[in-house]
């Protein structure tokens, strides 16, 4: 309980009944040991009314007052603060798995894995809290996987920082007998669980496919983007592929995860494109559907190139590789604009069309700005300084808006020119020119590559980084 009485009387306003300050509200959960149940507090410094909502439409259904001047009316909680400031209520897990509803809950053994939105009523009247925190009470032998940023100088797993994204925006949760560890990367700590399985896979199989995925990923501008994402994987069964499934939500902070086939080896998944493509969603803040060319481009883009550098592959695999998924592309599109086979991708499935168009204007923007630059600026030097401004962000940006502003951190107008002539258009981005400048020839046999210097070092400067390339490249531009 937490209660200023004296810095809130100071706040309240007479005509709102009760305005309210900037206050942190707490929230304690405590899971039941056999997960049928939770119990939650909350505790705001206030006086007067506010309502809460919850993120998912069902929560309602599941939810019980159990103390504290708060009612349940339909798809809200109106609390008035009398000094105390706190209530709790109770949420029905039995009931929620029972509606068979995969988006709301589903158990896994002795672990389910849910939306926070099932149980977090986060405050929405008369304004959303300033900061709100959450601390898991859990039973011997549990533990809980969350997007939210854990906060230091607290007991290690217990106490986290809700963001400020808007709760209409999907995140996934583990609650349960979970392996749980932390890998330090440069600039981050990634926060990876692994649900339980029948089947072999374990933490220790995880962990270095993750941070491999993971150190690649940071070697684009020597750390990785975000400070401590969550990383949740998910045993499946049998599958053509060790991941059949993958991806980034970015509800409560942006997580990754991946679904596996829980049959295959540790270097099975260090083979598999899959966990680079998906940390380097990452680099980006949330970008709107209708522009997904531009997200899933340039993670298209990145997960061969930031593997070569991290000698997961070959520089010559990784070229390879690229090209292949432009041919995917060229032969996937239909004719439909690119925003509108980005918006229609899995109706239509568009999906070559969409990823390696993205990533040819990815490899399109990286070249133009490398030789236009004498290499002093990259897709690199850009997105560090994405970084630098605007990441993590609590919002959605549009394709447009992202190009506006990494012209605005290169000083250059790249980006929005290429947005202008590729956003609309019915066509695959023409790589002839840019793929003379690589001296690269893509035929029938396969790749060749030209040994002219300028083109090797600008092959290099991508493949291999900032510290092996660009002196080189800058070199050749200088002398062209």
């Amino acid at each position: 309980m937490h209660s200023i009485r004296a810095i809130f009387g100071f706040l309240c306003l007479a005509a709102t009944g009760g305005a309210w300050g900037a206050e942190t509200l707490h929230y304690r959960v405590s899971p039941a040991a056999d997960l049928e149940r939770l119990d939650v507090q909350v505790c705001g410094e206030s006086e007067g009314q506010m309502e809460f909502r919850a993120g998912n439409a069902a929560a309602p259904r599941f939810l019980s007052i159990e103390s504290g001047p708060a009612r349940a009316l339909g798809d809200r909680i109106r609390f008035r603060g009398d000094g105390d400031g706190c209530f709790s209520y109770a949420v029905n897990l039995r009931a929620a798995l029972a509606e068979g509803n995969r988006r709301l809950a589903v158990s896994r053994g002795e672990t389910i894995v849910m939306t926070s939105g099932l149980w977090l009523w986060r405050r929405t009247w008369p304004r959303p809290a300033a900061e709100s925190r959450v601390e898991f009470l859990l039973p011997p032998g549990m533990n809980v996987s969350v997007p939210w940023q854990p906060l230091a100088g607290e007991r290690q797993g217990s106490t986290y920082l809700i963001d400020r994204s808007p709760r209409s925006w999907p995140d996934r949760m583990a609650l349960g007998r979970l392996e749980a560890s932390r890998i330090q990367v440069p600039g981050s700590e990634l926060r990876i669980a692994v649900l339980p399985s029948d089947a072999t896979v374990t933490l220790a199989d995880v962990v270095p496919w993750i941070s491999e995925a993971a150190g690649a990923v940071a070697t684009l501008y020597g750390r990785f983007p975000l400070p401590s994402p969550q990383v949740l994987v998910i045993p499946a069964g049998p599958a053509g592929e060790p991941v059949p499934w993958a991806q980034v939500l970015r509800g409560g902070g942006t997580s990754a995860h991946f679904f596996v086939d829980a049959s295959r080896s540790p270097e099975e998944f260090r083979q598999d494109w899959t966990a680079t493509h998906e940390l380097s969603h990452m680099l980006l803040p949330y970008i709107l559907r209708r522009d997904a060319w531009v997200s899933e481009g340039f993670a298209s883009y990145f997960q061969n190139v930031l593997r070569a550098r991290a000698g997961m592959l070959p520089e010559r695999d990784a070229w390879l590789k690229l090209y292949n998924g432009f041919q995917r592309g060229r032969r996937g599109t239909a004719g439909l604009p690119l925003d509108e086979a980005s918006r229609d991708m899995g109706q239509k499935g568009l999906y070559m069309r969409v990823y390696w168009s993205g990533a040819a204007i990815a490899l399109l923007a990286d070249v133009e700005l490398r030789e236009t630059s004498g290499g002093r600026l990259s897709l690199d030097t850009a997105l560090s300084a994405l970084a630098d401004c605007c990441l993590p962000s609590e919002r959605a940006w549009s394709g447009q808006e992202l190009f506006q502003r990494l012209d605005e951190l290169t000083g250059t107008a790249v980006f929005t020119r290429l947005y202008r002539q590729h956003a609309r258009s019915r066509s695959f981005p023409d790589l002839t020119e840019v793929s003379d400048r690589l001296g690269i020839d893509h035929g029938t046999r396969g790749l060749r590559f030209s040994r002219q210097r300028r083109s090797a070092d600008l092959r290099t400067a991508i493949m291999s980084g900032p510290d092996t390339g660009s002196e080189r490249l800058g070199s050749a531009l200088e002398t062209r």
